[in-house]
């Protein structure tokens, strides 16, 4: 589903782009985790292949990756909202707790990422 969906809607704001913002919240570190770990194999599509058409493919593959933590995301904080009203104070905060790693900064991860493939996008081909 997201992999068709219009790219527009996964757009980087402007104060997104240039990826600071990713770089205090530690991205590299998370990013690091994942290539130093047993994670790092889950999605074997995100490795750029040796040339420059197939960022756009690339592209999409984030954009259905973000759309999917999204999701997932929505939904688990939705429980945990549910569960934090219904006096399971404890399943509501762990399951909040535990979206941090396995959505917000896999989230973070592909936003910075797309910024860093627009960036390289932007260059002259003869420098790539």
């Amino acid at each position: 589903i997201f992999f068709r969906v219009n790219p527009t809607l996964f757009s980087l704001a402007h104060w997104e782009k240039q990826g600071e913002i990713y770089d205090r919240a530690g991205i590299r570190a998370f990013r690091w985790v994942l290539f130093h770990s047993p994670l790092g194999w889950i999605n074997p599509n995100f490795h750029l292949r040796a040339s420059r058409a197939d960022c756009d493919r690339l592209l999409r593959e984030m954009n259905s990756s973000e759309g999917v933590h999204w999701l997932t995301f929505g939904v688990s904080s939705m429980l945990a909202i549910s569960y934090l009203l219904h006096d399971r104070a404890v399943y509501g905060y762990v399951l909040l707790l535990v979206r941090i790693p396995f959505d917000l900064y896999p989230i973070m991860l592909q936003r910075w990422n797309r910024g860093r493939v627009w960036r390289v996008l932007g260059r002259p081909a003869h420098t790539i």
